[in-house]
């Protein structure tokens, strides 16, 4: 993804408000005037959807939208111009009259923004600027990490740009669609799976030429940008929502016209494509069908960076076409100026061409409901998520500490693997959380009074309340919380009969069945179901497995066997190597090396849902192993 103004919040000045984070520090008006450090005048912005012209300041890594006036004043503000000469010279060189108060006036609005150094009793100016900067936003990328800088990035887009000539852009792109329509419509892809899915290593591989793809297609971005003319200030590794992200900065593009910045955003997915060929090719050219998996995962991600609801590549070619510098930090002045009533204060947004107005106004309203939706999804589905994600964290684990006690090296590999690129999504789903509640925690601890204090804690301690009340029992930490893939059945019935018992479920999770219940423990013969079934009925859980698996499975049974109230039997046209089984709850398993099959045993072992929890398990009929 690409990442511009210091992750895409541009911060827009006008002459009629000021930034009002910073304006309640005091503001010390000097007399001459001077940029503060870090501070550069960039000039007009070319291509833009405004009727009037607006200009640029880089402060930082960030670039600032200002007016003609309030960059005029900037740009006479050297330290040596008192108010009355730069007055006098905007007043000489315009159409105008300009007199010291307005510039006092303008100054006062540049100071809280970082673009005109304080006087020095403004000393809370600065800190308040610092933390506007550091404030989180869920749709920004969060814990950003520059990992390459520029000395690294120019002369290897230096070269790639040339991929950008028209010639070669137009044969790379012809080349790219015949390679892929060869592999969706001739080729296919169900021999790649078959390679990809029953090989680690080839696994392991796909995992690291995707990575590769998306470094390459970061590169695409920064050629693209040198190509126009530009350079990029960095590429690092971030959060973006709740996953891992590579990013460049390609804020420099904005010195560039509309369809050098739609290049630049473009520059990612021509990339991406190329190496997407390159890998059709090699998997030709060696045999290696494996890596057309790796190419359809690339193919899904470069469509999942056009859409244009997030701060990805589609996002950004929208803005770029439209000449709106970022929609998400312009919509409230947007929705200011078109409706002054309803929000009388802060910044509005200057006069926008009337097409521009239209496409804005639309993205508006279908954006904002959507992420309403999303929002209101996320509330409903994050518990489910942290479990699935919980849930395969532990099935790696214990994957990984199987493949150390085999002395594994391609297994300890793709477990490693697997614990890395799962936990990274836990990482951000923790940073989303504080993203979400920063604010209005932030909001609580401001409140002028004490009373108004206690009523927004209250009310944040409410919502918090509520959401743990619903999330609480569907997490997976703490106690015996169930696996996922469980299923549950409604058992009706748990009378005594004799003779034969057809169930609903194979193998049985409950229901009649005979007067004597089975003795726990391991069997390599079958039993009859009503007598498992009884033993169910006691909390036990029945752990049933085809009667193929190999010696080192069976083993592992045995071991689980050993457990008070486990039952482990084999089960004839059984659909999966192995079925848990307790009183109305059933988990089918590819494997005795899943780590739910454990977890199953520990959660509902002597249920209390079984009807007789805690009866016997031995005493009865059977002699384990």
């Amino acid at each position: 993804m690409a990442r511009r103004y210091g992750d895409s919040n541009v911060a827009r000045i006008a002459a009629d408000s000021m930034d009002r984070t910073a304006a309640g520090a005091r503001v010390d008006i000097p007399e001459r005037p001077v940029l503060a450090d870090g501070v550069e005048l960039v000039g007009e912005l070319p291509g833009t959807g405004f009727v009037d012209s607006q200009w640029l300041v880089k402060r930082g890594d960030r670039f600032l939208q200002l007016t003609e006036l309030l960059y005029r004043v900037a740009e006479r503000a050297n330290g040596e111009r008192t108010l009355d000469e730069i007055a006098a010279e905007m007043t000489e060189s315009g159409d105008r009259l300009v007199t010291a108060d307005n510039v006092r006036q303008v100054v006062g609005m540049l100071i809280p923004t970082g673009v005109v150094a304080a006087g020095d009793r403004s000393t809370a100016v600065a800190e308040a600027i610092r933390e506007r900067d550091a404030r989180p936003s869920p749709l920004g990328l969060g814990l950003r990490m520059r990992v390459v800088r520029p000395r690294v990035i120019d002369p290897i887009a230096s070269v790639l740009r040339y991929l950008f000539a028209p010639p070669i852009l137009v044969a790379a792109l012809g080349a790219a669609v015949l390679a892929h329509v060869w592999m969706y419509f001739e080729r296919g892809l169900t021999g790649a799976f078959i390679d990809a899915l029953y090989t680690p290593a080839f696994l392991l591989i796909v995992v690291a030429v995707v990575l590769a793809g998306a470094v390459f297609h970061e590169f695409g971005h920064a050629a693209a940008l040198r190509y126009g003319g530009g350079r990029a200030r960095g590429m690092g590794v971030g959060v973006y929502l709740v996953f891992p992200a590579f990013y460049t900065d390609v804020t420099d593009s904005y010195r560039l016209g509309r369809w050098a910045r739609v290049r630049t955003g473009l520059g990612g997915a021509y990339f991406h494509l190329l190496f997407a060929s390159a890998l059709i090719a090699a998997a030709v050219a060696f045999g290696y069908e494996f890596l057309l998996v790796a190419v359809l995962l690339i193919n899904l991600e470069i469509l999942r960076q056009f859409i244009p609801f997030a701060r990805l590549d589609g996002y950004w070619v929208l803005a770029d076409l439209t000449g709106v510098p970022d929609f998400f930090s312009q919509l409230g002045p947007f929705v200011r100026s078109r409706f002054p009533k309803l929000a009388p204060g802060g910044t509005r947004l200057p006069r926008l061409k009337r097409w521009v107005e239209v496409v804005f106004a639309t993205y508006i309203v279908v954006t904002i409901p959507l992420l309403i939706v999303m929002l209101v999804l996320l509330v409903k589905m994050l518990p489910r998520f942290v479990t699935v994600l919980w849930d395969a964290i532990v099935t790696q684990y214990g994957f990984l500490s199987t493949a150390v006690g085999d002395s594994d090296g391609i297994g300890i590999a793709t477990a490693a693997a697997g614990l890395l690129i799962l936990g990274l999504p836990a990482l951000g789903i923790a940073y989303l959380l504080y993203t979400l509640t920063w604010r209005p925690l932030r909001a609580v601890v401001r409140q002028p009074t004490p009373a108004r204090r206690a009523a927004g804690l209250v009310a944040v301690t409410a919502i918090l309340g509520v959401l743990a009340f619903l999330w609480a029992p569907r997490l997976p930490f703490g106690g015996d919380a169930a696996p996922v893939g469980v299923q549950s059945f409604d058992v009706r019935e748990r009378n005594h009969v004799r003779g034969a018992v057809t169930y609903d479920q194979r193998p049985p999770v409950g229901g009649r069945h005979a007067p004597m219940w089975q003795n726990c423990g391991f069997y390599a013969a079958p039993i009859p179901d009503q007598q498992g079934v009884h033993s169910l009925e006691h909390g036990a859980v029945w752990v049933t497995y085809q009667p193929d698996l190999s010696d080192s499975a069976l083993g592992k049974l045995r071991e689980l066997a050993r457990e008070r109230h486990v039952l482990v039997t084999p089960y004839e046209g059984l659909d999966r190597p192995v079925v848990a089984s307790s009183w109305g709850r059933q988990l089918r398993l590819r494997s005795v090396d899943d780590a739910r099959l454990e977890r199953f045993v520990s959660a509902f072992r002597l249920s209390s849902r079984a009807p007789e929890s805690g009866g016997p398990c031995t005493g009865g009929v059977g002699t384990p192993q």
